[in-house]
């Protein structure tokens, strides 16, 4: 009887509500699920698709600066990198502190080298000229003398005037290119370029730095993408944007050989 009077006030569950309730957990569960792996098949078909957009393209190559630390360059290099710019100095005060140790390391190697030097907007292009020479020497590799040129500081697409930009960045083209016996290179976005060529940057070719993959005629040698690709680097990995030439490994071989 005391059995019976306590079953009397106790709580009754609505089990209807209670599979209801299984029912949105499992759901909401099974649907978590179904996004990972649409997530995933995004990112798989991404990159397949970027591999096959840079079929045409074989060879490749980073930029690296001291932020990177210290390289081993043959791992680099087994990992299908074939030419490795060294950043080097900006304007006419900064030098990079690795430059000088990775170079020596690089040349235990089978990689194309070239140097990066950042352009400044408020340094005398003779300036400029005078402290890579003073800083690299004569170490600016087998491939083009890459200027770098983007906004930054005060320096930004509104402030910069490109009436006097453009002469100056002309004018250390034809000095850097006349010092070293080499071609010069702009490295820049497409922003950028829309404002130097053909106005100011007539014979020199480009590196752009683009988002996506894109084809581009001849006056473009280099591309890199807004990415980080990973590389083993003394057992950790490293993060580097990609670069490739825009090109096929035959013109490659012949333009640097």
């Amino acid at each position: 009887m005391e059995r019976k009077r306590h079953a009397k006030y106790r709580p009754k569950f609505n089990m209807r509500f209670v599979h209801h309730r299984r029912r949105i957990i499992l759901g909401a569960f099974l649907l978590v699920v179904l996004l990972a792996m649409a997530g995933v098949w995004v990112v798989k078909n991404q990159q397949r698709g970027a591999r096959l957009a840079l079929a045409p393209y074989p060879v490749h190559g980073c930029v690296i600066d001291q932020e990177n630390g210290i390289i081993d360059f043959n791992s680099l290099q087994k990992q299908h990198i074939s030419f490795v710019y060294l950043n080097a100095t900006t304007g006419a005060t900064y030098f990079d502190d690795s430059f000088n140790t990775n170079y020596s390391r690089i040349q235990s190697t089978d990689l194309k080298v070239g140097i990066v030097h950042n352009f400044s907007f408020q340094k005398r292009p003779k300036a400029q000229l005078r402290f890579i020479s003073q800083k690299v020497k004569s170490n600016t590799g087998q491939l083009p003398v890459v200027i770098r040129v983007s906004y930054y500081g005060d320096y930004d697409a509104k402030r910069v005037d490109w009436k006097k930009a453009g002469p100056d960045l002309a004018d250390l083209v034809k000095l850097l290119a006349n010092y070293y016996g080499q071609a010069v290179v702009i490295k820049t976005t497409p922003a950028i370029k829309r404002q130097l060529d053909p106005t100011y940057i007539k014979q020199s070719k480009f590196w752009l730095e683009e988002p996506q993959i894109k084809k581009h005629n001849r006056r473009v040698q280099f591309v890199e993408y807004d990415a980080e690709q990973k590389f083993k680097n003394d057992h950790s990995d490293l993060e580097l944007p990609v670069s490739y030439f825009n090109g096929s490994q035959k013109t490659w071989n012949e333009q640097t050989n």
